[in-house]
Formats: C-alpha cells, structure tokens, sequence
C-alpha cells in the first residue's frame, strides 16, 4: 500500500448504522432490558423514533431521546430482547446491519394476542 491508498482507506466511510421509522403504524419495535435491570423501549410514534429507558415500573425515564434515526448500534439493550414484544421488520433490518439481537424466550413477557401497539413506557 502507498501513502496515498493509505489516507484513501482512513478516509472510507464505514458501515453506516443509521436506522429510522419502518413502514406501518406507531408501535413498539424493541423491548428489553439491559444488564443493569433497566427496561429500554424503542418505539415508533408521530413519524419518528423513540427511545426510553428506565428502571422497573417506576417510568422515571433515565434516558429519552427522539429522531428520526439513531445509530442502531445504541437501540439494542446488553441483556436480553422479549421476542413478543419486538418488530419483525425492524429486527431483520438490525439483522441485516449485522447486529446481534439477543432474545429471551418466547412467550415469558406475555402471549403473542395482546392489542395495544406499545408494550412499555411512552412519552
């Protein structure tokens, strides 16, 4: 490699991680929770994302972010996803962007006939 190629290759952009709202109705996408026992719930609503984060029930939100999309890389909790709660197209997009979604048992947050479309806290 010369000089040159090299500076060309540091200056290559990179896998662009950038995720934004998906096709349908204001819904839940991801929820989960990370190794801390904080509850993160990424969801769509009004024509952008959301991403809340918080401790149990309490629905003091510890992070509350809006736009119309976030590096995909910082939506995904470090512990666990419930399968039942989460979107089908956004997870394969995160899929296609390579990224490791780590799933807890179907079926252990509730059965797979609920009706509201957000299955955690809002704002």
């Amino acid at each position: 490699m010369t000089p040159e190629q090299l500076e060309i290759l540091r200056a290559a952009p990179g896998t662009d991680f950038s995720i934004g709202v998906v096709p349908g109705p204001d819904r839940t996408l991801l929820y989960g929770y990370d190794c801390d026992r904080y509850t993160w719930h990424i969801f769509q609503k009004d024509g952008q994302l959301h991403k809340a984060v918080y401790l149990g029930t309490n629905r003091e939100f510890t992070v509350k972010e809006t736009g119309d999309a976030f590096d995909a890389r910082h939506l995904i909790p470090n512990k666990r996803l419930y399968p039942e709660a989460c979107d089908f197209t956004f997870c394969l997009q995160l899929k296609r962007l390579d990224l490791y979604l780590s799933f807890t048992t179907f079926g252990s947050l509730f059965d797979h006939d609920r009706r509201d479309p957000f299955v955690g806290g809002t704002f």
